[in-house]
């Protein structure tokens, strides 16, 4: 690499470390309402919710990365624009082809980056996160259960535990009152129980040896009594606790072989496939955005002598913002099936990848980008 493409590159990956651990951080914070439930209820400790945080983490370094890289080619070619480093560069012959090789280069290096995130890493720690949660969840409704009283598990289960094992594990002599089914209510008395989790079917499991359940029907009047040597009565992720109820997104836990198998699978089964191939096709568009955006700062970044610091910053996130608001809309278009999901998606991106060239051709052909703006026109026939 020329002196000048490690020069701009050293420009650049300061200004994207920091925007990528401010980002990553902000993107933590803001979701950290999801674990109100879990830190307050339940009494998460401070490790566990860190351990939480690190499996979410490629998910919003799939997103960050790429905003990460527009802020840094922005910030980078504005201090070089603001110094008059770039005339200088242009008046040894550099012209902006040149100049934008090492930017480009940087968002090929993130975009591998955000494949691998996304295509590996983010399946990964979604299954990881996800019985880290049940691990959590498990481990806390039973250490949380007292004995010799009456203890709620959720809004229509309440359940009494006259004794517990030494390693809290396993519960003796246990009642249970079940109102669920709007049907009947179910009063369960076992002689011992525990609690297990089923992964593959998302949720938890009290498993109960040797008891009688009455179901009693709502008019009073009709009353059936069971008795079993082994009964499991299931908890789904959401009445154990409410924040698991985001993450049972099985699709994000699949690699995209995994998830290409699956789609043969559903065509095969004559299922609709719109909302499997929307996820597949985001998985591809999200980390070409770092080609893209890096592309769009050059132009951003080299400010004219009428643009304020702030300006190319300030352009930049609104295109990030109309970017995920475009990239909403095609997601609804392809799951709803009006356009093939694969289709929507790739035009969110190639509209942006022209808009970008656009803006490059512009700067290039040393055309200020405010002339762009419509209210500059109205203004001037006023």
């Amino acid at each position: 690499m020329k002196i000048a493409d490690r020069y701009i590159t050293k420009e650049i990956a300061t200004p994207f470390i920091v925007s990528l651990l401010s980002t990553t951080a902000l993107m933590l914070i803001g979701r950290m309402v999801r674990f109100f439930d879990l830190i307050i209820a339940k009494g998460v400790s401070v490790k566990e919710v860190g351990l939480l945080f690190l499996y979410m983490s490629p998910f919003i370094l799939a997103l960050a990365i790429p905003i990460s890289v527009l802020v840094s080619v922005v910030l980078a070619f504005n201090r070089l624009s603001t110094d008059s480093e770039i005339i200088a560069m242009k008046a040894i012959g550099m012209d902006l082809i040149k100049l934008s090789r090492a930017p480009l280069y940087f968002g090929l290096l993130c975009y591998v980056l955000t494949s691998f995130v996304s295509f590996y890493l983010l399946p990964t720690a979604n299954v990881a996160l996800r019985n880290e949660f049940f691990d959590i969840i498990i481990r806390k409704t039973t250490v949380g259960i007292n004995e010799k009283s009456f203890n709620t598990l959720s809004r229509d289960i309440t359940f009494y535990v006259d004794s517990l094992s030494a390693d809290r594990k396993v519960m003796h002599n246990i009642l249970i009152y079940d109102t669920r089914n709007p049907g009947f209510s179910n009063t369960i008395v076992a002689r011992r129980g525990r609690f297990v989790v089923d992964k593959k079917d998302n949720s938890i499991v009290l498993v109960m040896n040797d008891g009688t359940i009455q179901q009693m029907g709502h008019d009073r009047e009709t009353l059936r009594i069971i008795n079993f040597h082994e009964y499991d009565l299931t908890f789904s992720q959401s009445e154990i606790s409410p924040a698991m109820t985001n993450y049972n997104k099985t699709t994000f836990e699949m690699t995209i072989p995994e998830l290409i198998r699956m789609y043969e699978k559903w065509k095969q089964q004559h299922k609709r496939t719109n909302s499997l191939l929307t996820d597949i096709a985001e998985r591809f568009a999200i980390p070409f955005t770092a080609i893209i955006f890096s592309i769009i700062g050059i132009p951003l970044g080299i400010r004219s002598p009428r643009s304020g610091r702030a300006y190319g910053i300030t352009i930049a996130v609104i295109i990030v913002l109309f970017y995920y608001i475009v990239l909403s809309g095609a997601e609804t278009v392809g799951k709803l099936n009006i356009l093939n999901p694969v289709i929507a998606i790739s035009l969110v991106d190639l509209f942006f990848l022209i808009v970008a060239v656009a803006l490059f051709s512009l700067v290039a052909r040393e055309k200020d980008l405010r002339s762009m703006n419509p209210l500059s026109y109205i203004r001037k026939y006023r």
